[in-house]
């Protein structure tokens, strides 16, 4: 290249002009053009390698799930062969001594349930936001239950909640006040009539004529005191916040050396946050006195009905209980209460073992069916019911993004 090819290409460049004199210099270098292609490649890598680890990870719970379940009623046919040849009644055998009456009393409980769950929300959002949001509210118990039943100690459904909140634009600050809120009410409710009920049955003895009944007695125990660990930490927390604080530090602490807490001051910070979050939230329905004891009323409500759906399958299947409704209401808080801490979700795969020995003496001949019902009324009708949505809202948001790009096009 001659010396006036050289300025001119030296000026073009300067002027940023789009052509350049032809010369050695503008031919490719060795290797540029892999360069860039290779940082694209591992852009898109760093970008898929995340999304193909979620996916890899709801596939395997999904599977796991399934499994469980599976194991669940296996395991619940075992047990009832243990415990008499009069226990295994085919499916048609118990259909035809069923009450077409108690039936459909039995959905209606089941339904009533439902709707005290999603009437919760409408209460609390009511308070918080000064709307019901019916719909929402619905969505969004539904949602938790879902996510609930389909993780492990049932942590998935308050995020989710959270999060599903917020995108129909409710603040953050309001969307976990709310969940909070019907947490905490619906715990508490939980505890204290699941612990009356336990109490009133070990005086009646409901579980002396039944297979494994100290088992029952000593798990269900220890299920109430585990329930009770978030509800009395916040309590004491809310009554003495100093030397609460000096605990949740310790106890931090000794998770750190124990090498199950990686960052000491974002775990206490997170704990912290917690506590302030639900002083807030009750702060909030401290100033509506009518909605919080409505909320509560509707919470020991819901929670009767769920203790009481074994007694109902029962009478459905013809099952003769008559006068046995609270024993029987004790026998499936002893069930639920003793298989709480169990990891799986839903506790399923031991849940129903529980149900088939608390039931045992009730039940009779029909304990495999009335099982199957009662988990089927109030478990596995929520994951139904989730899946649903979920396929709906994948539906919706598939048209939506179809439509969107024809009007682009």
């Amino acid at each position: 290249m001659d010396e006036k090819d050289r300025e001119l290409n030296i000026e073009n460049q300067e002027d940023g002009a789009v052509e350049s004199v032809p010369s050695e210099a503008t031919e490719p270098v060795p290797g540029n053009a892999p360069e860039v292609n290779t940082e694209v490649t591992v852009k898109e890598e760093t970008v898929a390698q995340p999304a193909k680890k979620k996916r890899g990870v709801r596939i395997f719970w999904n599977i796991f799930l399934v499994v469980v379940i599976a194991l669940g009623i296996l395991s619940l046919f075992g047990i009832v062969g243990e415990i008499g040849d009069d226990s295994g009644a085919s499916f048609v055998e118990v259909m035809r001594g069923a009450s077409p009456l108690f039936c459909v009393i039995l959905v209606l409980v089941v339904l009533l349930t439902m709707v005290l769950d999603v009437a919760k929300f409408c209460i609390i959002s009511k308070t918080v936001t000064g709307r019901f949001r019916i719909g929402t509210s619905a969505k969004t118990n539904f949602l938790g239950r879902y996510y609930d039943a389909v993780t492990p100690f049932s942590t998935g459904g308050q995020p989710m909640q959270i999060y599903y909140l917020n995108t129909k634009g409710i603040s953050g600050g309001n969307s976990s006040a709310i969940v909070l809120i019907r947490y905490f009410s619906s715990i508490m409710c939980w505890i204290v009539l699941g612990g009356a009920l336990m109490i009133a049955g070990t005086v009646q003895g409901v579980l002396d004529g039944v297979s494994g009944g100290n088992l029952l007695k000593i798990t269900g125990w220890i299920g109430i005191g585990v329930n009770l660990i978030v509800p009395a930490f916040v309590t004491l927390f809310l009554v003495l916040p100093k030397l609460m604080q000096k605990i949740t530090v310790g106890i931090v602490k000794l998770g750190h050396k124990m090498k199950i807490v990686k960052d000491i001051d974002k775990t206490t910070a997170r704990a912290t946050k917690v506590v302030s979050d639900f002083k807030s939230s009750f702060k909030l329905m401290a100033t509506s006195p009518v909605y919080l004891i409505l909320l509560l009323l509707v919470c020991f409500a819901e929670s009767a009905l769920t203790f009481a759906i074994p007694y109902f399958v029962m009478k459905a299947f013809g099952c003769q209980v008559d006068g046995m409704l609270l024993s029987i209401m004790s026998l499936n808080v002893f069930a639920i209460f003793g298989v709480s801490f169990i990891p799986t979700p839903g506790n399923s795969g031991v849940v129903e073992s529980m149900g088939a020995l608390a039931f045992s003496v009730a039940a009779g001949a029909s304990l495999v069916w009335s099982v199957i019902t009662w988990r089927l009324s109030v478990f596995y009708i929520y994951i139904i019911i989730g899946l649903v949505i979920t396929v709906y809202d994948m539906v919706k948001k598939n048209t939506k993004g179809k439509k969107g790009a024809k009007k682009k096009e």
